[in-house]
């Protein structure tokens, strides 16, 4: 009896460092998910006040109809912030585009803001 009472207690102590190690890699997953969704939500943000800020004029301290001149102040993003590390780049009259990096590692996220709209792309293209 001895002999099937301790079997069966390493049987268990297996199955629960299964069951930890697959719970540690579900809460790893999640984090990263929950991260990348949050770096979506506020690039969309910007993008709905950079869009504000090419349609006020340069009077006003909006861009004229151009994004020539966008800052990160104008989208009210902080460039390092829990989410990630974000930058402009390509700032043309009628699209720009803006990077994240994620603090939770993966695949930069990228999107190209235009005036009435904007894309996320594939970082390789």
């Amino acid at each position: 009896m001895g002999q099937q009472q301790l079997l069966l207690i390493i049987l268990v102590t297996i199955l629960v460092g299964i069951a930890t190690i697959v719970a540690i890699n579900t809460m790893q997953e999640t984090r990263a998910n929950a991260n990348y969704d949050a770096i979506r939500q506020t690039m969309l943000d910007a993008s709905v006040k950079a869009q504000g800020f090419y349609m006020k004029n340069e009077s006003m301290g909006g861009g004229g109809k151009s994004f020539q001149n966008i800052t990160m102040e104008n989208i009210e993003i902080e460039p390092d912030n829990e989410h990630g590390t974000f930058s402009i780049s390509d700032a043309g009259d009628d699209s720009f585009t803006i990077t994240a990096i994620p603090v939770a590692g993966g695949e930069n996220i990228v999107g190209i803001v235009y005036a009435d709209s904007m894309e996320f792309v594939d970082p390789e293209e």
